[in-house]
């Protein structure tokens, strides 16, 4: 039986399941995601869009296309919480901070990152034991 997270918005409208294991879980530096989400980097997760599941308020997801980026924001309409974005590949990037406070702010230990990625392009520097890929 494969791993199955629930998470939700901040006003519980929209709930999203993932799946099975993440093909990325890390912290992203990289231009497109700081240009996109306006954040000096991006602690992810990162799914193929069969593992992610709306399950309650599909109708309620809106959505920001970045008008130069190959990527997009989808968002709770109400109350504004990013559910997901996505990147260049379409994969649905989930925030670690968003699953974490669905898990009593402690992210599970099985999608804690396992790297810094894009981190030539960073713009502070993370003072951890995680490997810098550049």
């Amino acid at each position: 039986m494969s791993d199955r997270y629930s998470v939700s918005c901040d006003c519980g409208s929209v709930e999203m399941v993932l799946i099975g294991e993440p093909r990325v879980r890390g912290h992203c530096h990289c231009q497109d995601c700081r240009t996109l989400l306006d954040i000096p980097y991006h602690s992810v997760t990162a799914w193929n869009p069969d593992q992610v599941e709306i399950a309650r308020g599909h109708d309620l997801l809106s959505q920001f296309r970045h008008p130069r980026l190959s990527m997009k924001k989808v968002f709770c309409s109400n109350c504004g919480e990013v559910i997901y974005n996505t990147n260049a590949m379409d994969w649905r990037v989930v925030s670690q901070h968003l699953i974490a406070k669905n898990y009593g702010n402690t992210l599970p230990d099985t999608l804690r990152s396992m790297s810094h990625f894009h981190y030539a392009s960073r713009l502070i520097d993370v003072a951890d034991d995680l490997p810098k890929k550049p």
